[in-house]
């Protein structure tokens, strides 16, 4: 439904910001059924396609959709993704880092706790 939105918003000649892109992401992270963590990364592409600059939140809805993956399968994209954020000099906040670390503990296989130590130290 949220795609939907964003579409007939597109349509009507409405640029979408960094707060649109946000709630798109947000929602593809909540979506009924579990997250649809691959929309969201699609989504990111036509935000920096747009050159909308991402903000803490849109990082932390990110690194959220990879770790609410099924079983813990996305853990390395959501270390990815706060990569990319230090990258482009986004500051993460605490909730940055507790999404991040459920996603190394949920990690398949278990906990990925010494990533979770390299993050940070």
């Amino acid at each position: 439904k949220a795609l939907e939105v964003f579409g007939g918003m597109k349509r009507r000649g409405v640029e979408p910001d960094t707060v649109t892109f946000n709630a798109l992401i947000s929602a593809m992270e909540k979506a009924p059924g579990g997250s649809q963590w691959e929309k969201a990364l699609e989504v990111f592409g036509g935000m920096k396609r747009r050159g909308v600059e991402p903000d803490t939140v849109t990082f932390n809805a990110l690194i959220s959709a990879m770790e609410k993956a099924p079983g813990g399968s996305q853990w390395e994209r959501a270390l990815e993704v706060f990569e990319e954020m230090e990258r482009r000099g986004v500051k993460p906040d605490t909730i940055t880092f507790n999404v991040l670390i459920r996603a190394l503990e949920n990690a398949p296989g278990g906990s990925q706790w010494e990533k979770a130590l390299e993050v940070f130290g």
